[in-house]
C-alpha cells in the first residue's frame, strides 16, 4: 500500500470536471497536502443528445463506469478518498451497492471514506412539476426525483452493508461516508443531503458555490482537509523489516530467490482458508489488476500462488507486496499467519522500507 492518498472527485448533473477547478487549485498549493494525488471522474450529462447513434447514459451506466476506473485506471493506487457533488454523490452510492450486490465487497476495501457535498439522496423539488410535465426526457433527471425507487435501494443498501458494516465480506464494506448541505442550497435542502447519515454537516453556499471554496480557509475546503488529513493519518506506516536471518537474503542469488518465494508460499499456505479457491480470489480483489488477469489459475493452490509470488518481481513498481499484506489484514485481521506473511515479504524486499527500491 503506498503512503500517498488517491482522491477522486465526481461531478454532478449537467456539470463536468472542471467544476472541481478550485478545489484542485488549492490543493496543488496547500504544503500539508503533498501526498495527496487527485483525479477526476468524467461522465456524459448533456442537457440532450442530439445524435441518434448516441445516447445518454443513465445513472447505473455511470456507476459501473466508476467502479471499471477504479479497478483499471486507478488500480494500482490505494488507499483512496471520493469527494462528489449532487449527482455525482448517487452514482458513489449506486457504485457501492452494485459491486455489493457482485459479491466483491473486498474491492471497495481501499476506499478510506467518501465525502458528499449536496447530494439529492432524498431527490430534488427543485421545478419538480416542469421536470414532470414537459417534454424533456433526460435519463439521469428521473432520478433526481423525489421517492426514485432505484435511489432508495441502492441508499439502504449503502446504510446497512456500508455504513453498518462492521467487516469486509463479499457483501458489506465498512467506509466512513460523510453528507454536507449548503446552508442556501435550494436545489438540494439540507435535509435531503444529509438524509439518514450519521455524519453530516452543513456549510455556508448554494447548490454550486459550496464546491467552490476561494481559499485555504474557506469552510468547504477546510471541510475536506480534514477528511483527507484524516485518511492520510490512517495509512499504515510500513513496519520496520525482520531481522535478516529470519529468512534467506533476497540478493544471494537465483537459488536464494527461490528459497524466498518457496518459503513466502508456504507461510501464506499457513493463512487460514487460503487452500480455498473462493478465499484466494478476496485476495486477488484487493491486487493489482493487471496482475491478477495474467494470473495462472491452478486447482493446487500452491502451484497458483507460486505463479503469484513469481509476478511480484515483474510487478514491483505496482507494490504488490503491500498490496497483499492490507488484503490479508483487512480478510484475517490480527492472524499470526499474516504477520509471518508480511516478515517474509518484509525480507523479500517486496514490503516497507525496501519495496520501492
Amino acid at each position: 500500500m503506498s503512503d500517498r492518498l488517491g482522491v477522486v472527485f465526481v461531478h454532478g448533473f449537467l456539470s463536468s470536471a472542471a467544476t472541481w477547478s478550485p478545489f484542485l487549485r488549492l490543493i496543488e498549493t496547500d504544503a500539508d497536502l503533498t501526498l495527496v494525488d487527485p483525479y477526476t471522474f468524467e461522465y456524459p450529462s448533456p442537457p440532450v443528445s442530439l445524435n441518434p447513434l448516441r445516447r445518454i447514459p443513465d445513472i447505473n451506466d455511470i456507476a459501473d463506469s466508476l467502479r471499471t476506473y477504479l479497478t483499471h485506471d486507478l488500480g494500482d493506487r490505494s488507499p483512496l478518498v471520493l469527494v462528489t457533488h449532487s449527482q455525482g454523490g448517487l452514482v458513489a452510492q449506486r457504485m457501492l451497492a452494485r459491486t455489493l450486490a457482485a459479491g466483491a465487497g473486498p474491492e471497495l476495501a481501499r476506499i478510506r471514506r467518501i465525502v458528499l457535498f449536496a447530494c439529492p439522496n432524498s431527490g430534488s423539488d427543485l421545478a419538480l412539476l416542469l421536470r414532470r410535465g414537459g417534454l424533456w426526457r433526460h435519463p439521469q433527471e428521473r432520478e433526481l426525483r423525489p421517492f426514485n425507487q432505484a435511489i432508495s435501494d441502492a441508499h439502504r443498501i449503502v446504510v446497512n452493508q456500508v455504513i453498518h458494516a462492521t467487516e469486509v465480506t463479499a457483501a458489506t464494506c465498512p467506509i466512513l461516508i460523510v453528507a454536507y448541505a449548503g446552508d442556501r442550497d435550494a436545489v438540494v435542502t439540507p435535509v435531503s443531503a444529509r438524509s439518514v447519515f450519521p455524519e453530516v454537516g452543513v456549510l455556508p453556499g448554494d447548490h454550486f458555490s459550496i464546491i467552490k471554496p476561494d481559499s485555504h480557509g474557506h469552510r468547504s475546503y477546510v471541510a475536506l482537509k480534514r477528511h483527507l488529513t484524516d485518511a492520510l493519518s490512517v495509512v499504515r506506516v510500513p513496519a520496520p523489516r525482520p531481522p535478516a536471518d529470519r529468512l534467506p537474503s533476497a540478493k544471494r542469488s537465483a537459488h536464494g530467490a527461490a528459497e524466498l518465494q518457496r518459503a513466502l508460499v508456504d507461510r501464506l499456505l499457513a493463512v487460514p482458508r487460503m487452500t480455498e479457491s473462493a478465499f484466494r480470489e478476496q485476495v486477488y480483489d484487493l491486487l493489482p489488476p493487471v496482475m491478477v488477469h495474467q494470473l495462472r489459475r491452478d486447482g493446487a493452490a500452491r502451484l497458483e500462488l507460486f505463479s503469484l509470488v513469481r509476478s511480484f518481481e515483474h510487478y514491483r513498481h505496482l507494490e504488490p507486496g503491500e498490496s497483499l499484506a492490507v488484503a490479508l489484514e483487512t480478510l484475517v485481521p490480527g492472524h499470526p499467519a499474516v504477520t509471518d506473511v508480511i516478515d517474509a515479504l518484509g525480507t523479500a524486499g517486496l514490503y516497507g522500507p525496501a519495496a520501492g527500491g
